[in-house]
């Protein structure tokens, strides 16, 4: 199959956006600058663990692509220590939310307080954006390992992170919290920043 380099720049470009707004987003906790942690004092705000999570997320993206550009040795090392962080971090709060415990994950870095907008568990993403993560770890692994049909799976699962972010944007478009996956005592919602960051990272997916 022909390569196209055109689609691999693409890639990389989405891949260092997400890389500088997870940076961003984390500055805004460092700093506590409240429109860097939330677009809207109304809306949810990205969690730090999120923050640096996308962060990560757009180093793998980046190094699937050089790895399908033929730098696979570096690519596999790179995407191991980050889907490994990926996997530990999302991993450890996916189970905790499933089982209903606290582990201390959600304040790691930072507390968030009792009060945080549309929040079941302060510091604690919402379970879509979990997912998500852990979909794009999936996609790092699956790199790793020289899987087959690899491309088709990385747009599989390209698809299913654009359509996650998707969702939640036309919930803030429409107002209808339960698209952007907010279910008082159930879930948290996902920050709208979130859902657009998961858009350019699925749309990276696909373009490969």
């Amino acid at each position: 199959m022909k390569r196209n380099p055109a689609n691999k720049n693409t890639v990389k470009l989405l891949s260092l956006i997400v890389v500088l707004s997870g940076a961003l987003v984390l500055a805004g906790w460092v700093f506590d600058i409240p429109v860097l942690k939330s677009i809207s004092p109304a809306w949810i705000s990205m969690k730090f663990d999120t923050a640096l999570v996308f962060l990560l997320s757009g180093f793998t993206l980046y190094y699937i692509a050089r790895a399908e550009e033929g730098a696979y040795d570096l690519a596999q090392v790179a995407i191991f220590i980050t889907t490994l962080i990926i996997m530990l971090f999302m991993g450890v709060l996916f189970f905790s939310t499933l089982f209903g415990i606290h582990t201390g994950a959600e304040d790691l870095f930072f507390k968030e307080g009792q009060d945080t907008v549309k929040t079941v568990v302060p510091g604690r993403p919402s379970v879509p954006t979990m997912v998500n993560f852990l979909l794009i770890a999936l996609a790092g692994i699956l790199t790793m390992i020289k899987a087959q049909s690899l491309q088709f799976r990385l747009r599989l699962i390209g698809g299913l992170v654009v359509l996650i972010g998707l969702i939640a944007v036309f919930g803030y478009i429409l107002n209808v919290p339960v698209l952007y996956y907010y279910i008082a005592g159930i879930n948290s919602a996902m920050a709208l920043h979130t859902a657009v960051l998961f858009i350019l990272l699925g749309s990276g997916l696909l373009c490969l």
